[in-house]
């Protein structure tokens, strides 16, 4: 069969994260690279650490707390964390992304994974975890996708529960960069997972709109990141 009259496969929608994230992850090599962009394993373990370091510093980590990232990944993030608090949760949309996650965190005996729809958390009780972060995530997902998973995290939260989001910055140089180069790919040669970012604005809205109080935002070159606290008696 020639290449012309083979079949061409459906272009991916942007919103149809299991597909799309299930094809991105189906060897380590390239989960790792989607993830953050190097296959190597030193850098993977050390952003990490940074990750982890920053939700303490800022947001607040207790060795009592359940902790959901929703977004998992490979574990990038729940390997550093899940010797710091009592259980570690993670979420994520593609069943190879949870698989590796699985392989790699297999030390922890509090560790527990789940897969998602990509546009909720089903499967997490309401008021079951003191602190839910999404890192590196929203890039990927739709406007109201990103304002679903934050109402899911106050539904989920205890009262006086923590909330972490972040995203490429559109306001930043670094994040306009990211914006003109994708603007150059033509509508129908876009990547379903090509990154998308947000205004500090755009994400203080969502956590805002939510129900969350105490917002705060850290700016940090390509970066800005948001989080806030549920109410006590929400």
């Amino acid at each position: 069969m020639s290449d012309e009259s083979k079949p061409v496969a459906p272009r991916r929608q942007r919103s149809d994260y299991k597909a799309v994230w299930s094809d991105l992850s189906d060897t380590l090599s390239r989960a790792k690279m989607h993830v953050i962009g190097t296959e190597d394993e030193d850098a993977l373990t050390g952003s990490g650490k940074a990750t982890a370091d920053f939700l303490s510093k800022r947001v607040g980590l207790r060795p009592e707390d359940t902790i959901l990232e929703i977004g998992c990944g490979i574990g990038r993030v729940g390997k550093q964390l899940a010797p710091r608090c009592r259980k570690w949760i993670g979420c994520d949309v593609s069943p190879n992304m949870l698989r590796l996650a699985r392989e790699r965190l297999q030390e922890f005996s509090n560790v527990e994974l789940f897969e998602t729809s990509g546009h909720d958390l089903q499967a997490i009780p309401d008021l079951s975890v003191d602190l839910a972060y999404c890192t590196v995530v929203f890039m990927h997902l739709d406007m109201w996708d990103r304002f679903s998973l934050v109402k899911e995290a106050f539904r989920i939260l205890r009262p006086g529960g923590r909330v972490y989001i972040d995203n490429a910055n559109l306001c930043s140089d670094e994040g306009w960069s990211v914006f003109e180069h994708h603007q150059h790919y033509p509508p129908h040669d876009r990547p379903a997972h090509m990154t998308e970012c947000s205004t500090p604005q755009e994400l203080q809205e969502y956590l805002k709109r939510a129900g969350f109080g105490q917002i705060e935002t850290a700016l940090d070159g390509l970066f800005v990141a948001v989080w806030g606290e549920k109410p006590a008696g929400s």
